[in-house]
């Protein structure tokens, strides 16, 4: 009964993952990443990170329990704008600089 508890709280944080993403690629200029597979994997990592730390940390950058450092790290981290124009991608890779 318990694994059942666990895989419903996932797949909600991952409904609410994705609709985040929805609403950040509408704000914004940016793409999701093309490769489905690597967006379902991202999504599932930010899901068992809100399960496990309580937030959605980006699943590339370590959680070091220090509040005002890890909140810099929630998805959409502080640093993805700066990475997307340095290398057309943030560092996870969900986020993609706009096709030209």
């Amino acid at each position: 009964m318990a694994e059942k508890v666990v895989a419903d709280e996932l797949d909600s944080y991952r409904s609410e993952m994705k609709d985040r993403i929805k609403r950040h690629l509408g704000e914004t200029n940016y793409r999701l990443n093309p490769n489905g597979k690597a967006v379902d994997a991202l999504v599932d990592g930010l899901a068992k990170r809100k399960a496990r730390f309580g937030d959605y940390y980006c699943p590339c950058r370590v959680v070091t329990g220090n509040a005002e450092k890890d909140a810099l790290n929630v998805c959409p981290c502080s640093t993805h704008e700066e990475e997307i124009a340095a290398s057309g991608k943030c560092h996870c890779g969900l986020f993609f600089a706009a096709e030209k």
